[in-house]
């Protein structure tokens, strides 16, 4: 239990030290320049898909806190939906018949069993929840998941926080 509200309070930091230490053109794609010694990566795409955009990391898989304090470098967060629309826009640009798996906002770690999205403490009321999920399998799974599985629909899923996904960022 102490791990993980460790885990918390390291990304809480993570957090405070990385805002406002990157820039943004808007545009249909943008570029972000990091404007500290420490760049990410220089140049980094995000794509505008439906209303917003985002950057979707397809090759580097990291946990979930790690995804986390890298979109917030970026000046974004891990993505959380808020609509069904941006929920059919990012599941249809993403499928491509593959089992997928990417990070979002959702997590239980605050207070388990009641999942909300990070950092904003709403609650994740869309209906996009994988069947039978989220189950917390054996007590520890307290982040959530993009999960596309073949054979079968895309949905929500909770998972192991320190498994190592893909994970989507979205500019605020």
């Amino acid at each position: 239990m102490c791990e993980k509200y460790c885990q918390l309070i390291l990304v809480l930091c993570l957090l405070a030290m990385t805002s406002a230490l990157y820039q943004t053109d808007i545009n249909a794609n943008l570029t972000i320049e990091s404007a500290s010694d420490e760049p990410v990566e220089p140049g980094l795409i995000f794509s505008k898909i439906g209303n917003k955009h985002y950057f979707i990391e397809t090759k580097e898989r990291k946990n979930w806190f790690d995804a986390y304090a890298t979109c917030r470098q970026m000046g974004a967060y891990l993505i959380a939906f808020k609509t069904d629309e941006e929920w059919r826009a990012i599941t249809n640009y993403l499928y491509n018949g593959n089992t997928l798996r990417y990070w979002t906002a959702g997590t239980d770690l605050i207070k388990e069993d009641n999942h909300i999205w990070f950092p904003t403490s709403d609650p994740i009321t869309l209906s996009i929840w994988y069947p039978g999920e989220p189950n917390n399998h054996k007590g520890l799974e307290h982040c959530d998941e993009l999960r596309y599985y073949r054979s079968q629909s895309v949905g929500l899923n909770d998972y192991y926080c320190d498994s190592e996904n893909l994970f989507i960022c979205e500019l605020p």
